[in-house]
């Protein structure tokens, strides 16, 4: 059965003589529905931030394809400004062909160093989103192990306290 806050704030335990004081078992009740909240709360908290690091992961990985592409579209563009300049350059000199390579050659260079650097800055972002996204799931088994706990120890203090009514149901009034 799955418990829910409600459930235990609404949970009655029937009056038998010696029984436990009422008062203190629902203040006792409540508490652990407050604590449930809590943790329910702070689970769905979790969820989101990771739902929210998995859409800047999006956002990344597509940076990281604008910036490809915006490369590709540099390098072709220089591609065809070089095409352009070369045969302009057949019909006038020698000297001129010289320096259309040596453009040529800077755009290419500086194409690469744009692609080199979005492909660092886009390995570094993914690196750190899934290093935060380890962190969170982390996080989240960490607060499922104490959630077990609590319900662990939870469930042993009402043994506890279930052992102690039924030996208290046991003792003979007589020999009081």
């Amino acid at each position: 059965m799955h418990l829910t806050p409600e459930m235990v704030r609404e949970q009655r335990f029937r009056v038998k003589l010696s029984g436990f004081d009422k008062d203190e078992v629902i203040n006792f009740l409540l508490g652990i529905a407050e604590d449930m909240e809590e943790i329910m709360e702070e689970n769905n908290l979790l969820k989101s931030e990771i739902d929210a690091l998995r859409g800047k992961q999006s956002a990344l990985e597509d940076i990281f394809l604008s910036a490809k592409q915006f490369a590709d579209e540099k390098k072709k563009s220089a591609e065809e400004e070089t095409q352009i300049m070369l045969a302009e350059s057949r019909n006038t000199s020698a000297a001129l062909i010289a320096e259309a390579q040596q453009k040529i050659d800077e755009a290419e260079q500086k194409a690469a160093e744009i692609e080199q650097e979005a492909n660092a800055r886009a390995r570094e972002l993914l690196d750190e989103a899934k290093q935060t996204k380890a962190f969170l799931e982390k996080e989240i088994l960490e607060i499922k192990v104490k959630r077990m706990n609590l319900f662990a120890e939870l469930k042993s203090v009402i043994d506890s306290y279930q052992g102690w009514a039924k030996e208290m149901g046991n003792v003979d009034p007589a020999r009081k």
